[in-house]
């Protein structure tokens, strides 16, 4: 595909046209898997992912781990004296709680990247665990709730996406018209796309349906600031 027809800024372009998915994927895939696992309750379960959250927390304070633990396993939804005092220490400390997804998104990231090529063999074991139960997950979550599912849950992180970077690609009416091209021409592509099972635990028909979803998402949001940014010179 060529862009040599339109003025470009090359750094804006390459930040979508070079946007590697896997954090994309290894989130929606956790989404399905806290969603519609089937042993969420299972010690097996718990242990996989507070190794996770473990293995990509920020911090070396003991006690911020443990906080951050009990959030994982009990969260804090009740009222009781644990969660008080976890919530309270988690405030005093300035961790947020939903911190916790986005550190076991990473970690999941990072496993799935390196895969069976891993010698450390307790990122083998998470992986083989984490991986049969995010199959089970998503076809449990496609047989209730279908791809449609699939391509709304995308479309808010390719909304998230435009909006992380907003600061970045509004700069100038250049870097906006670039974001917009580069976005569309994603959009195109994971529409024509042939589509391969890269991790190995979705049907191709769950990754297609994922990514044309994400980069809808992030067109549209980049339409509905654009319409908004409009309305608003008028």
């Amino acid at each position: 595909m060529s862009f040599t027809d339109y003025p470009l800024d090359s750094e804006v372009f390459r930040l979508f046209w070079n946007l590697k998915l896997h954090s994309f994927f290894a989130r929606l895939a956790l989404r399905y898997l806290l969603t519609w696992g089937l042993e969420t309750n299972s010690l097996s379960h718990r242990i996989a992912l507070t190794y996770l959250l473990n293995k990509r927390i920020q911090t070396n304070s003991l006690f911020d781990r443990l906080a951050l633990t009990y959030v994982l396993n009990r969260g804090l939804e009740t009222n009781s004296v644990f969660d008080r005092l976890a919530r309270a220490y988690l405030v005093n400390r300035g961790l947020e709680t939903n911190s916790v997804f986005d550190t076991i998104a990473r970690a999941f990231m990072h496993l799935l990247k390196r895969g069976p090529q891993t010698r450390n063999l307790f990122d083998k074991m998470a992986l083989m665990y984490l991986v049969k139960r995010c199959d089970e997950a998503v076809h449990k979550g496609l047989s209730v709730r279908g791809f449609a599912d699939v391509f709304d849950l995308a479309q808010v992180e390719g909304i998230n996406l435009i909006d992380r970077n907003l600061q970045r690609i509004s700069k100038t009416p250049l870097t906006w018209q670039t974001a917009k091209i580069a976005v569309a021409c994603r959009s195109i592509e994971a529409f024509h796309q042939e589509n391969t099972d890269e991790f190995g635990y979705t049907t191709d028909e769950f990754r297609y349906t994922a990514e044309l979803g994400y980069w809808t998402g992030a067109l549209e949001r980049l339409r509905q600031l654009e319409k908004e940014e409009n309305s608003e010179s008028d």
